[in-house]
Parts: C-alpha cells; sequence; structure tokens
C-alpha cells in the first residue's frame, strides 16, 4: 500500500482524533507531505491544515561560531513561510516560555529578528540566567524542545492556524527526548487534542510506544 493510498484513506476517515503508530524509518514523514499535497485547497494550491515534521525541526541549524571558539553560537532559523508569522513570537516571547515552562528549561533564550522585522525572525540565542552576554548551545534534546514549543506558540497565531484550520498534523515530535519529557510533550499534544477535538481533525504519528499509551490512556 503507497503513502498516498494511506494519506487518501485519512482523509477520508470520519474521526477527528487520529493516532498512528509506525516504527522509525517507515514513512511517517513522508506521510504527512503526502497528506498535505491531497487536502490542498483545489483552487489556490494553498494548504488547508498545518504541519509539525522532520521538515519543521530541519528550519532551525546551529552556527557554532567556529572560526571565534563558539564566542557567538546561535541557532538559525532557515527563511519559511512561517516568518511572516514570528513577528507575534518577537512582540511577545513569553508566548514561547509559557510553552517551554512544562520542561523546565535551565536557560534563557533571545529572539533576534532580521532587520526588517516582517521578513521574521533570524536566529535565537540562548544563555544562563545572570550571564546574557555569554552565548551557549544547548543540547540536542533541549533544542528539540524549544522549537516543540516554538511552533506550539505559533499555533496561537490566527493569521496561520487560524486560516489553515482543517487539521493539524503532527510527525512524532519527541526524538532525542528522555522519558520524563515525552511524558510531558504527551501532556502538551493532549492540551491541543482538548482544545481542537471538535473543531478540526489532529492526526499524530509516533514510533513510541510509551508517548502513544500516554495519549491512548488520557
Amino acid at each position: 500500500m503507497t503513502l498516498e493510498t494511506i494519506a487518501s484513506q485519512l482523509k477520508e476517515f470520519d474521526e477527528n482524533i487520529i493516532l498512528i503508530f509506525a516504527f522509525n524509518a517507515t514513512g511517517k514523514t513522508r506521510l504527512s507531505v503526502a497528506y498535505k499535497n491531497l487536502t490542498k485547497d483545489v483552487e489556490s494550491g494553498k494548504h488547508t491544515g498545518v504541519y509539525y515534521n522532520a521538515f519543521s525541526e530541519d528550519l532551525f541549524v546551529w552556527d557554532n561560531d567556529e572560526e571565534n571558539d563558539g564566542v557567538n553560537v546561535h541557532l538559525n532559523i532557515l527563511p519559511s513561510s512561517l516568518n511572516q508569522f514570528h513577528s507575534f513570537l518577537y512582540e511577545d516571547e513569553q508566548a514561547i516560555m509559557d510553552k517551554l515552562a512544562m520542561y523546565n528549561p535551565t536557560y534563557h533564550f533571545r529572539l533576534n529578528p532580521y532587520d526588517d522585522l516582517e521578513k521574521g525572525i533570524e536566529s535565537v540565542t540562548f544563555f544562563v540566567e545572570g550571564d546574557e552576554d555569554v552565548p551557549i548551545k544547548i543540547s540536542r534534546g533541549e533544542e528539540r524542545i524549544f522549537v516543540w514549543c516554538f511552533y506550539l506558540a505559533l499555533l496561537e497565531v490566527d493569521g496561520w492556524a487560524g486560516e489553515q484550520d482543517a487539521h493539524i498534523f503532527i510527525d512524532d515530535p519527541v526524538s532525542s527526548l528522555d522519558e520524563h519529557n515525552i511524558f510531558i510533550t504527551a501532556d502538551t499534544l493532549f492540551q491541543q487534542i482538548e482544545k481542537y477535538y471538535d473543531k478540526k481533525r489532529i492526526i499524530i504519528t509516533t514510533h513510541h510506544i510509551g508517548l502513544l499509551s500516554n495519549l491512548v490512556i488520557a
């Protein structure tokens, strides 16, 4: 069975909450892309829903500033269609902090916009409280959590999730996370389900049986 066929079957399901378990390397990310292409508006070609997958994570790339021994290490955000909504986050960094709070981060961050804020946020600098002039590099797990919370904050932007409101497709948001943070991520997912289940379709895929179990039990 092709991914396009599975995507077509998902589209026909008469359920608003769909949980999919599949092992790594079986095509979960490609399924999210197939579903995105299948559900585009026929006339305009625009996406009808919003997505979080490996492509979302790949927009965040470290600049280790190796030529200067990491003096200005920071996390770049590659340009995408989401940049037009970044101003919401720049004007309200607390929106991200509110999502991060559940994970008890040991770092703080600073959003660095382009000179023209309409172009969005160019990078993120991380630092320890009380030493904000010394940039740090956070761990892979911490990075994944930050990117996930960045995305969760963007879901509050009406111009994005409010217009592309047919569905939310979330593909495996727990890579590189330990068991404790996987449990917390399950809670953030349940919050999305609780908030949107009667308004839009939510599709969640994962390779992690613990995450799936937590969502089913919840």
